[in-house]
This record gives C-alpha cells, sequence and structure tokens, in this order.
C-alpha cells in the first residue's frame, strides 16, 4: 500500500511541474534527525528504514537509513505537515506526523517494539534462496545473535543458540575450555546413526562434529562448531524435522541449522571494538567431593575430603579460577552496491586447571557486489586458528578422576591420596588440538528479469587438524606413577577434513492477477566431504628432551582416507492467493556414494501450507493482530555410515609373515538411507496490541528403514553384525514459545518470554530382534520393541536382608506384560527375575524462562532459567567407586540393596533422575547516554556484567528415594551427582565417568562503535 501511495504522489508532482505547479518553486530547506532504539533493550537499532512523506498531491518523499548509532538524517524537506514512518525486520512498525519548518531542524525518535510473529522477515529456505516467513508451512526458528549478546555471556556457538528455541537441546559433555557440546532437535530418530542435524554457514556445509582431536574422558574433544566467531554472527535460522529439511535431503532428518554471518551496511564506514574479560571456576568443589573412606592399620573406619587435605598440606587447591578474555574488531560499510564486513577476534580462555586453555585467532571478510544490473555477488572468507590444549587426556593424568578415585590408603604414599598419580605429574602430559581452518563461499544471484532468478552457491570448509598426546619420559621410568607411560610415548594425527557444497537454484515467478500468484522453483546440489588421516605412534623414548615419534624405540603409522559424495535435484510449486494463502508442493531425489550398489536413489516429497488468516477481511477477533496457521507434511533421510554397504577385509600378516586379508564386515548391496515421515502443524500469533507473541507446534513422525545392527551367525565366516533396513520408529512432540511485554515505558520496561517442549519415541519394529544393547551404557541402555531408543532396562530390588554384611534374601520385580518389562509384577528372586524397563535415557521435556526488565532506557537487568528432564543418566563412576571400596557402605557392608546390586547389576546404584533446572545466566547491561559515549570518542557505548551457571535450582534425584518406590537411586551410600547435566558426547546411553562438570563463569563486556 505504501508503495502504491508513493508512486501515485510523485506521478501527481511531476504533473504539477510540468504544468507550471508550485511544485517547481518550492523550496526543501526543512531537516528531520532522530534515533531508533529497541524498547526492550533500550540499544541502537542500525538499518531501520525511516521514509517521510509530505502531504498534498504533490508530495516530497525522503528516506534514510539509520547507522550503527540508530541515528538518521533527512534533507530537502519541504515545509508542513510530514508523516513519518520507521520499519525494521523484528520489530513493529511504528509512525507519527510532525511540522517542519524552513530553515529547522527537527527531531523525531522512535521506539520499536520486538515482534516473534514476523510474517514479513526474510529467512532461508531449501530452494537455495530465501523467502518470507508468512509463506513457509513449517516453523523455522530464528536468533538474533545480537539481541542475545548484549544480555548473555555466550562465547561460544552452543551457548548463543542453547536452550533459545522450543524443540533445540544443547547437551553439554565437560566443563573443560575448548570441547563441545552435542546439538539435539526434537529428541533422538535414529537406532544406530547420527541424531546431529545439519550445519551450514552463508549456505556452505560445514563440520560441526562436537568431538575432533584427542579423545578425553566421556569422548569429550575439541568442537568445530564452536570455531565460529559469535560476534561474526548474523543470525541463526533452525529448521527442525524433516517436513521443514526436506529439500536437504538424505542426511537432513534431524533438522538443518543455518549460520548466517553479517553483511556490511551502506554508509560511512562504522568500526566496532568488543572486549570481554573474566573467570570461571568449579562451584563448590570441596563440598562436592565429600569424603572418601577406608581402614586404617587397626582395621579402623577412617574418612577425609581430598579435596580440603591437599589445600591443608599447603599445595594448593586442584581446581582454580581460570582467566577469560577476548578481543574482537570489525568494520563495515560500502554503497547499495557494493558492501564490505571484516573482522578480527581473539581469545585466550583458560580453565579450571591451569594447563587447560584455548587460545584462538579468527578473521573473516564478507564483500557484497553489483556486477551489472542483473549480476549480484556475495563472497564470504573466514579463517580461524585454534590452538586447545586439554586437561583430561587419560584416567592417570585426568584432575577430576584422581580426585574422584582417591584412596585412604595411598594418602600416606607419593600419591597423596590420589587415584593414580600427583598433581605435579598431570601437566607433564600434553593432550592438543591444533586446527587451522579456512571456509569459503561464493553466492552469485542473476536476475535477467524481475520474475526470473538464478542463484549459485559454491564453497569449500577446510580443516587442517594436528592433534597430539604426548607422554614425555620420566626420570624414574617405568616405576613413574604412570607406569609404562613413564617410558614415553607419542601419538600424533594429521586429519584433513574437506567439505565441498555446489547449490544451484532457480525460480520463476508469474500468475494472471495480483491475486493468484505463482513460483516455480528447481535446484541442484553436489556435496562432497573427505577425510584424509595419517596417525603416527611412537613408544619408549631413550631420554626426556627427545619427543619426536622418530625418537621412540618402536614406531608404527596408520592411513585411513574417507570420502563421501551426494548428489541430488528438487523441483518445487508454489501458488500464492492474495499474499496471505500459500499452498507448497516439492520433491527431493538423492544419491549417495554410501547407498548399497543394488539401491538406485532415494526421493523425498513435501506438500505445506500457509494461511494468514489474520489479513482475511472478515477476521475479527478480539484482542488478536496477526494470525497465521501453518502445516506441513514432509521426508527426508539419514544415509548409512561411509562403508556400511561394502564388504569389507582387514589387511593382516599371515604365516610366514605373509600379507593377508581377513574378513571384516559383511556389507549389504540393498542397503538404503533411514526414512522419516513428519507431519506438523501450528500457529503463530500477536496478541493484547502487540505486546504479546505466540508460536505452538505439535509434530508427528514416522521412521521407516531404520538401520540396525543385526548379529550374524558364525557360519557366515564374518564377525560383528550386517547392517540392514529393518526397523520402525515413530515420534511426537509439542513446541510452544511466547514473549510478553508487560510493560513498554520511559522509566520502566518489562518483558517475559519462556520456551517448552516435549517429544517422544517409541520402536515399533526391529525386524524379529528381541533387543539390541546400546553401546557406551554397560549392557543397561537397550533399544527394545515397544519402548523408546536407548532406554535403560535394569533388575528392581524389592527387598533384601543381610546376616553379617551377606545377602541371604533378595526379592525382586518379576515384570508384568506379555514381555515381562513393565514395573508392578511378582515378587520373585533375583536370581531369576528379568530386567525391566526404569527409563528414558533421552530429555522428553524441555523448559526456558527469561525476564528482562528495563530501567529508565539505560540499564536493563535480565536473567535466564532452563533445563530438560524426563530421563535417566548412568554415571559409572559411582559403580566404581563401590566396586574398589571406597565408600563407607561398602566397607561396613550394612546396605541391603547396595550389596544385592553390586552382585547383580552394578551400574544400578549410579543410575539417577537426570532432570533439572539452573540459573543459566544473570546480566546487567549499562548503555552508556551519549555524553559519555563521546567522551571515548565513540558513537555508542555499553558495558555488561553476566554470569553463567551460578546456580542449580532443582534436580530431579534430590527427591527420589528408595524408601518411597523401592529403586536405588543416587544419592546411594553417600554418593552423589557432581551435576546431572553432564553428559557422555555421541552416546545414545547416557554411560559416562569422571566427565569433568560444567564450570560456571562471569564476564564483564564492553562494547564500542565509531
Amino acid at each position: 500500500m505504501l508503495k502504491r501511495i508513493v508512486t501515485r504522489r510523485y506521478v501527481l508532482q511531476l504533473i504539477a511541474l510540468l504544468c507550471g505547479g508550485t511544485a517547481a518553486a518550492q523550496s526543501p530547506t526543512a531537516t528531520m534527525r532522530g534515533q531508533v532504539t529497541d524498547s526492550a533493550a533500550q540499544r541502537p537499532l542500525a538499518g531501520a528504514e525511516v521514509y517521510a512523506l509530505t502531504d498534498g498531491a504533490a508530495g516530497v518523499m525522503r528516506t534514510a537509513r539509520t547507522n550503527e548509532a540508530g541515528q538518521y538524517l533527512i534533507t530537502g524537506l519541504p515545509a508542513g505537515t510530514v508523516t513519518v514512518r520507521v520499519r525494521l525486520v523484528g520489530f513493529a512498525p511504528a509512525g507519527m506526523r510532525v511540522t517542519v519548518r524552513d530553515g529547522e531542524a527537527t527531531t523525531v525518535n522512535f521506539v520499536l517494539g520486538q515482534r516473534l510473529t514476523q510474517l514479513n522477515e526474510v529467512v532461508v529456505t531449501g530452494t537455495g534462496g530465501v523467502t518470507q516467513r508468512r509463506a513457509v508451512g513449517n516453523v523455522i526458528e530464528t536468533i538474533k545473535a545480537e539481541d542475545v549478546l548484549a544480555v548473555a555471556p555466550a562465547r561460544s556457538v552452543e551457548q548463543l543458540v542453547g536452550a533459545r528455541t522450543p524443540g533445540l537441546i544443547v547437551l553439554p559433555a565437560t566443563g573443560q575450555v575448548g570441547t563441545g557440546a552435542q546439538l539435539r532437535v526434537r529428541g533422538a530418530s535414529s537406532l544406530s546413526l547420527s541424531n546431529e542435524p545439519l550445519l551450514y554457514i552463508d549456505g556452505v556445509r560445514m563440520d560441526a562434529n562436537a568431538s575432533r582431536g584427542q579423545a578425553q574422558r566421556g569422548s569429550a574433544g575439541a568442537s568445530r562448531l564452536n570455531d565460529i566467531n559469535p560476534e561474526d554472527i548474523e543470525s541463526i535460522e533452525v529448521l527442525k524435522g524433516p517436513a521443514a529439511s526436506t529439500l536437504y535431503g538424505t542426511e537432513a532428518s534431524n533438522g538443518v541449522i543455518q549460520i548466517i554471518t553479517k553483511r556490511g551496511r551502506s554508509g560511512t564506514t562504522n568500526f566496532g571494538f568488543t572486549s570481554r574479560q573474566g573467570t570461571n571456576w568449579l562451584a563448590n568443589p570441596e563440598g562436592r567431593a565429600g569424603l572418601l573412606y577406608g581402614k586404617n592399620a587397626a582395621g579402623e573406619l577412617v574418612s577425609f575430603n581430598l579435596y580440603q587435605h591437599e589445600i591443608e598440606q599447603g599445595n594448593g587447591p586442584i581446581f582454580t579460577n581460570g582467566r577469560n578474555a577476548g578481543y574482537n574488531l570489525s568494520l563495515n560499510g560500502g554503497t547499495d552496491n557494493n558492501r564490505y564486513y571484516m573482522s578480527a577476534s581473539y581469545d585466550d580462555d583458560v580453565g579450571v586447571v591451569k594447563h587447560n586453555w584455548d587460545k584462538k585467532f579468527s578473521g573473516r571478510a564478507n564483500i557484497d557486489a553489483a556486477a551489472g544490473s542483473k549480476v549480484r555477488l556475495q563472497g564470504s572468507l573466514g579463517y580461524i586458528r585454534d590452538r586447545i590444549r586439554f586437561a583430561q587426556p587419560s584416567i592417570e593424568a585426568d584432575p577430576f578422576s584422581n580426585l574422584v578415585w582417591g584412596s585412604v590408603t595411598s594418602l600416606s604414599t607419593g600419591k597423596r591420596g590420589f587415584g593414580y598419580s600427583p598433581p605435579e605429574e598431570w601437566s607433564t602430559v600434553e593432550s592438543h588440538a591444533d586446527n587451522d581452518r579456512t571456509t569459503i563461499s561464493l553466492t552469485a544471484m542473476y536476475e535477467p528479469m524481475e520474475w526470473f532468478t538464478h542463484r549459485l552457491v559454491t564453497g569449500l570448509d577446510v580443516n587442517a587438524e594436528n592433534n597430539w598426546l604426548l607422554y614425555p619420559r620420566q626420570p624414574l621410568g617405568s616405576l613413574d606413577f604412570l607406569g609404562n607411560n613413564g617410558l614415553g610415548n607419542k601419538n600424533v594425527q594429521r586429519a584433513n577434513r574437506t567439505f565441498l557444497t555446489l547449490d544451484y537454484s532457480s525460480s520463476l515467478k508469474y500468475g494472471w492477477s495480483d491475486a493468484l500468484r505463482f513460483t516455480s522453483s528447481f535446484g541442484l546440489q553436489h556435496y562432497r566431504s573427505e577425510l584424509s588421516t595419517i596417525t603416527a605412534i611412537a613408544n619408549t623414548f631413550p631420554a626426556g628432551p627427545i619427543t619426536t615419534i622418530s625418537g621412540g624405540a618402536t614406531t608404527s603409522g596408520q592411513e585411513i582416507y574417507e570420502a563421501n559424495a551426494t548428489v541430488g535435484m528438487f523441483v518445487q510449486q508454489q501458488v500464492a492467493w492474495n499474499n496471505r494463502v500459500f499452498v507448497t508442493a516439492a520433491l527431493r531425489g538423492d544419491d549417495n556414494s554410501a547407498f548399497g550398489q543394488s539401491f538406485s536413489a532415494a526421493y523425498y516429497p513435501k506438500i505445506s501450507g500457509s494461511w494468514v488468516i489474520s489479513e482475511e477481511p472478515w477476521f475479527k477477533l478480539p484482542y488478536v493482530e496477526d494470525l497465521r496457521l501453518r502445516g506441513a507434511l514432509g521426508v527426508a533421510g539419514t544415509q548409512p555410515g561411509t562403508f556400511d554397504a561394502a564388504r569389507l577385509y582387514t589387511p593382516s600378516v599371515g604365516v610366514g609373515d605373509l600379507p593377508g586379508l581377513v574378513p571384516s564386515s559383511y556389507g549389504n548391496p540393498q542397503l538404503k538411507p533411514e526414512r522419516s515421515r513428519e507431519i506438523e502443524l501450528g500457529f503463530e500469533s500477536t496478541l493484547l496490541g502487540g505486546r504479546a507473541d505466540i508460536s505452538y507446534t505439535h509434530y508427528t513422525r514416522k521412521i521407516t528403514d531404520a538401520i540396525v545392527n543385526s548379529p550374524i551367525p558364525p557360519s557366515a565366516g564374518f564377525p560383528g553384525s550386517q547392517v540392514v533396513n529393518i526397523g520402525r520408529v515413530s515420534g511426537w512432540g509439542d513446541e510452544l514459545s511466547a514473549n510478553v511485554r508487560l510493560l513498554e515505558g520511559p522509566r520502566v520496561g518489562w518483558e517475559i518470554g519462556t520456551q517448552l517442549a516435549n517429544n517422544g519415541n517409541r520402536i515399533d519394529d526391529m525386524g524379529g530382534t528381541t533387543f539390541l544393547t546400546v553401546a557406551g551404557g554397560g549392557g543397561q541402555a537397550q533399544n527394545r520393541v515397544g519402548y523408546g531408543i536407548a532406554d535403560f532396562f535394569l533388575y528392581k530390588v524389592r527387598s533384601a536382608v543381610l546376616d553379617s554384611g551377606n545377602v541371604v534374601s533378595s526379592v525382586c520385580d518379576g515384570g508384568t506384560g506379555a514381555s515381562g518389562l513393565e514395573l508392578g509384577g511378582p515378587d520373585v528372586a533375583c536370581s531369576s527375575a528379568p530386567r525391566v524397563f526404569w527409563g528414558h535415557s533421552q530429555p522428553t521435556w524441555q523448559a526456558g524462562l527469561n525476564t528482562t526488565v528495563t530501567l529508565y532506557r539505560n540499564l536493563r537487568l535480565y536473567a535466564r532459567v532452563d533445563g530438560n528432564g524426563g530421563h535417566l543418566q548412568s554415571n559409572t563412576e559411582i559403580r566404581a567407586l563401590h566396586n574398589q571400596g571406597s565408600t563407607e557402605a561398602v566397607i561396613l557392608r550394612n546396605d541391603p540393596f547396595l550389596q544385592v546390586y553390586r552382585a547383580i547389576e552394578a551400574d544400578a546404584v549410579g543410575t539417577y533422575k537426570a532432570g533439572f533446572l539452573r540459573l543459566r545466566e544473570l546480566s546487567a547491561s549499562y548503555n552508556l547516554p551519549q555524553n559519555l559515549a563521546s567522551r571515548l570518542r565513540a558513537n555508542t557505548a555499553s558495558i555488561s556484567a553476566a554470569g553463567r551457571n551460578l546456580s542449580m535450582l532443582w534436580t530431579a534425584e534430590q527427591g527420589w528415594n528408595t524408601s518411597r518406590d523401592g529403586l536405588v537411586y543416587v544419592p546411594v551410600a553417600g554418593q552423589h551427582v557432581w551435576d546431572p547435566e553432564i553428559r557422555a558426547v555421541g552416546q545414545l546411553s547416557n554411560g559416562f565417568q569422571t566427565i569433568l562438570p560444567p564450570t560456571a563463569s562471569f564476564t564483564m563486556t564492553l562494547r564500542l562503535t565509531f
């Protein structure tokens, strides 16, 4: 509508000029200036479009765009009444009428309110291009990095996205700096393959593995996702499940995450500088370490707190405060045709152990250029140099393992009570993950006609890793606390990982009227990943200074090469009615090198609909401004492993030292990808005069051709299992997000937001297989038909009787139902009892609550609580502590449940409810007034103080006890859970041991723009 009014007035003005009217005689000398700010954060809004339109048939229109300080300037306005409007994606538009006078400057400021229901926001889709949110039939969540960083101490991408959108859970692994977490979208869906989403950066597929480099305790390692500098990110878009990610094909059933980096803005060059300084620490290590027990020479029970004991002996604390620092410099500017964004950053983070650190340099250059009137180019170049040293390389040199598994019996020895070695030994072992990463992308957009567009994206993500673990030779050699490792050894891995992306798409827009419009799209993609790894190992160094591979007495090497390629194409047809009803149908076909030779290609259809019902002329619903109904049905896949379909043989040394081959993998020429079909229904709405936004989604999912590792009979001549498509799995869930602006005033603003989600799954078929044990779970996590993926099945002890510490009788749950796996069965002897269902291993609910209070437009107070639960976890270190006899109950032999479980299922005593809610973020941010910022020669300045992981508010295991329902739960016999959020990377089963808990942190951040 605004476009039509503007065009009409320009035409009338031109007619007046040609007819000798007064328009030519006007002397437009009035000026308008002002600032546009965010109503919640009170921060300046850059890039907002401001329109000033004078009254009258020959109205004059002037436009401007706000700079980094949110300021705009409009000149050349004739005197009179002017209508001023401002708009910015993600915010409700605003406008007012003012009077301007010749030769005078009029100040007009705007305060815009944020909107979650952003129907006209441009989002990335699988067509390789962009479209308005209103036309998409599935939910697309957008996380604005600038909004998060303004209040939250997010040092990494995982902290940037964590729990900020319902359905996306971050599962952290360890408190070491440099390590990363798993991302899980809408829970687990695969029995044996990856459950990780695909990640793209500026349209190029990227390596986002959470565990690269030398393995740590709990399988933790360097995170490739966290290579990306959060300060370089404009937004992150989350496409959840097959209904949203159909056009991404064979690897997209677990969702897609698009990272979009910052681009330049037209105007004068703007500089930005950010400095963060802070510290991180392990909360209450002394209290959480608890007591270790043993017997002295007289046979008396003694105990001590190892953490406190080390301090009392004058050796200092095991864990200290680590200093965190980061610096970022950026600049952007240009013209409407040619724009640039450049940045450089350096981060130096130290963990709670001094020899755990992450030193990272990153640089980025993004260029937008117009090559004539029909071609536009976008180039992105990112480089990261990351150097990480870990602190948990092995059980002998891990501070946390040595603390947890301390012993009274070694207190008077050189170990000083620690499990394997004293603290001075730990730093001699070096575990490094070095990486040089280059990501480059080029996007070319060609528009020969206004209704015909082409888009080509090509790029590379290249990681050159140098991972190494060194045990230098110790003076005592094998007599050292490190055992044979004291003789010295080194493991070096040089890995090159490359992801190539080629993505072409075209769209044809046409119609027979303004009401009925069509968009036809076609696309072709090619993705290729390559991994080349050379590993060298050396053992037994002759002297301490010698640490090279060639210096070892014995050496060995290994080389691995893997490649995977996908070719896919899609067609899509969209029909739009009056720009408020949209129906889209699409079909994608893929061929992948991991498919079996007898399987040709996979095809994935999709249909979706979106109806902006609030724009219908007849729509009149009290307190509802915007309402969009949406639904989608789509299919996507999960591809097999690179060599799962191939029959493989392993080289071996045979008789007479001659080379030979032995059977390795049986192979499956019929192997195809898992196929996920999802139905998604939901709505988005703005309520109460724009003060409230709400979004809801319900989805159901069916996974067919699920890949199962089926055991092979020995007569086949091959060991292990065959990878086959025989499984079926169902999934479901709900997602709700809401944001309410309770107060919006010049003195006080108050905003509350929440994110809630639940999910579940059930295994419907495994091709006749009764159950399969899930790797990493010690046998208690199993895939069983009728239950969820990797559910826990353990014996349930109901009663037990001890005599002089020995179990004389015990009764267990006999289970109910046809399978005998449900709780509540008859009493049976534990020696003949079945394992029964205890609970899920995957979180089934997620909750987040955030609130922001703004005082006098400059001071912003922010708090966020989040957590998840509905599942169990297995802390196998508790089992190990009982087994080695360093707990009070084992020594006294006075806990009947413990004694029974030690005999029949030791892991049960470390299995606990893992639900939690924690105070995730707490901050205060202050925008310096303009006069103070100008003293720093800055356009804007802000300072913030923020804490992360400051308090655990609630845990489910605290309320779960033996007396109420007969199960053994933590705390058991004096043991406890350090942190219920801990989880092993890459394992469905949840079994973990001595993983350093997540740390708390405090950060001060200064932000300046010039």
